[in-house]
């Protein structure tokens, strides 16, 4: 069952707004019941175990107290991917190499290298490489990689600024369309955060409305999509600075750049999304669609076949 409600709150996941809001994701009742039956006796730490969605990279951590609060940042490549972030303590691989499985991206003054997995484009967390600069942090994982974490009922903190850090970001020059812009028509530009992906799309109306899903995929990139015909998207960067991910019945591919690590469109097999591409409009150039007013369609995703197996 979906339900549309108003997101000038849900938008503050990206950092744009300090309201607190919650999130939704698949299976809340087992991981709610989960977190019960597993919570800690008073001044015990708290296990989590982590994973990007293809399993390449896990990871465990503790936490003093139950996790129940996430910190969004509204710079150029947290908003691009929804991070919610948390500070672990103990922090270990289990699987993987944090150097070798996971590609990283760094950008503007460099001291934060953003991780994440180059084969599903998950990311997962983001290297400090001077800790003094976050108070003695070295390390932030990504809440939405934390498994049996009910993100309906996590607290988003206010963003921290990290938009006003270092030089202001660069929107990267914008696509010119292929295709002819009717009168009344919009043209959209978006991009992923180091320009090498990005996108002209004409819409016949203006962009009021998007959809949320709470599958295992798009729970962890915490995409926000629209679904235009595809013949009216203009791609830069695709496919050379791209990688598509699929999973389950391999009927969508998801695409993020294969540089920085943002999601950018979904492409279908399925024959009822024939001549439609989703669009992450989370990349879509600031000011361009009014957030603050979009409606958003809230889909089960999670409830549809096949079950997404966590990694052990």
């Amino acid at each position: 069952m979906t339900r549309t409600v108003s997101t000038q709150a849900y938008r503050s996941v990206s950092g744009t707004l300090g309201s607190q809001v919650t999130l939704s994701r698949g299976g809340d009742e087992t991981a709610s019941q989960r977190k019960l039956d597993s919570e800690p006796p008073p001044g015990m730490a708290t296990s989590y175990k982590g994973n990007c969605h293809c399993g390449a990279f896990i990871f465990t951590f503790t936490s003093p107290t139950p996790i129940d609060t996430g910190s969004p940042c509204n710079c150029s490549i947290c908003s691009r991917k929804a991070y919610l972030w948390v500070v672990p303590e103990n922090f270990q691989v289990v699987k993987g190499d944090e150097d070798t499985t996971l590609a990283k991206y760094e950008f503007g003054t460099m001291h934060l290298a953003h991780k994440f997995c180059p084969t599903c484009g998950i990311s997962v967390l983001a290297r400090q490489k001077d800790p003094s600069r976050l108070g003695g942090v070295s390390v932030l994982v990504n809440l939405r990689t934390v498994q049996d974490i009910d993100l309906a009922s996590i607290t988003v903190k206010p963003p921290f600024n990290g938009a006003a850090k270092g030089d202001p970001y660069k929107t990267p020059a914008f696509v010119p369309v292929a295709v002819e812009v009717a009168e009344g028509a919009t043209e959209y530009h978006g991009n992923c955060q180091c320009g090498a992906v990005a996108f002209t799309v004409v819409s016949p109306e203006k962009i009021t409305e998007a959809r949320e899903c709470n599958c295992s995929i798009n729970s962890r990139q915490g995409g926000l999509w629209i679904y235009p015909a595809t013949s009216s998207i203009t791609f830069r960067g695709v496919p050379d600075a791209v990688t598509e991910y699929s999973f389950g019945n391999h009927k969508t591919f998801h695409g993020f750049c294969k540089h920085c690590g943002v999601t950018v469109y979904e492409r279908f097999l399925w024959e009822f999304m024939d001549g439609k591409t989703a669009l992450n409009i989370r990349t879509i150039v600031d000011g361009e669609v009014d957030m603050g007013g979009l409606k958003i369609e809230r889909v089960d995703g999670a409830a549809f076949p096949p079950a997404y197996v966590v990694p052990t």
